[in-house]
């Protein structure tokens, strides 16, 4: 390995980005997480709901501004649940976990109803059933549905609209309410900011407004996934590491039927498998600054699927560009021994 990727990898240097990236985390992303888009006001605002948690030991109030009129937005409230519309979110992630969420862009009149104690559910397919729901614990229509929260739809105007979503969970022991903060918590924001910035796109008409982006990460996807591949299966020895993602992907497709989160998949573990064949033990050290990594593009990229995709592009980019400047080096130097000869 090149001593300069080794002394990167030093456990001193290691430690101390970790550190330096947990304490960001902690004292400032994760307050802007917990109040994202939200007001002084809303913060404070009681919300339909809110009793339900009696003791608090935790709470977000997040929220957006739509330009859409309420009733509106309000139909597509109706709409959340796996049975239903999805969660207008990150399904990709949300079928990492073979829930067979499949979000949806249009408006349906016999999705335009719903009743307090109606069951809605979370997760569903071969796998999950009806085991993951939630009860509708308290009701308004027109403004306001609770499941894990309260999603409460609110007029500034005839044209404009603010959708809050406030989550409370009771108190706990200090070391589960790190862990909380260090893993949960910010994937339960990625999930709520995408559910609420995916209505807001829908309400007003502009999801895949601006396709260039998506498409530059759609093929940033399929180049990495077919770089990921040829690293695993290119080579005689250790090529059964790349058996755990393609099992991992191809459980994906069987249950949900998601390309696109077969492919997140089989990076994950692609990458993670790639990287121990490349460097060995030492992977640990880079393991753990690129989870970081992972963590900040997810909670600062409001479409971390494009984020990521787009990342995957430069990264592939610039290995053919420096694998092909080395065959050009290695051509120049062969014709010049030559020509000197």
């Amino acid at each position: 390995m090149d001593s300069k990727l080794v002394k990167l990898y030093n456990w001193r240097v290691v430690l101390v980005t970790a550190g330096v990236f947990v304490a960001f985390y902690l004292l400032i992303l994760y307050p802007w997480m917990m109040r994202w888009g939200a007001t002084d006001a809303e913060l404070t605002m009681p919300l339909p709901g809110d009793g339900i948690v009696q003791v608090v030991g935790t709470q977000s109030t997040r929220a957006v501004t739509i330009h859409a009129p309420a009733d509106e937005v309000w139909k597509w409230v109706l709409q959340i649940g796996q049975e239903r519309a999805g969660f207008y979110s990150n399904d990709w992630l949300e079928n990492l976990t073979l829930a067979d969420i499949h979000n949806v862009n249009a408006i349906r009149p016999e999705w335009q109803s719903r009743r307090p104690g109606e069951v809605v559910l979370g997760a569903g397919g071969n796998l999950y059933g009806q085991k993951s729901n939630w009860h509708i614990e308290a009701y308004e229509n027109g403004k306001s549905l609770y499941l894990w929260g309260s999603i409460t739809v609110l007029p500034v105007n005839s044209q404009t609209s603010r959708l809050l979503l406030r989550t409370r969970t009771a108190p706990a022991s200090w070391p589960f309410e790190i862990i909380s903060k260090l893993s949960y918590d910010w994937m339960h924001f990625v999930m709520e900011r995408g559910l609420l910035l995916g209505i807001k796109e829908r309400a007003e008409g502009s999801l895949n407004a601006n396709p260039i982006p998506q498409i530059l990460s759609s093929i940033g996807w399929i180049g990495a996934t077919l770089g990921i591949a040829y690293v695993l299966f290119a080579r005689r020895r250790g090529w059964w590491w790349g058996l755990i993602p393609i099992t991992y992907a191809a459980l994906i497709i069987a249950f949900t039927a998601d390309a696109w989160s077969a492919m997140a998949g089989f990076l994950w573990w692609g990458i993670i498998a790639a990287g121990f064949l490349s460097f060995g033990d030492n992977w640990w050290k880079g393991l753990v600054l690129a989870i970081g990594t992972v963590v900040l593009i997810f909670v600062v990229a409001p479409q971390p699927q494009i984020a990521f995709g787009i990342l995957f592009l430069i990264i592939t980019l610039a290995i053919v560009f420096i694998k092909m400047n080395a065959i050009r080096s290695r051509s120049g130097l062969y014709s010049f021994f030559n020509l000197s000869a």
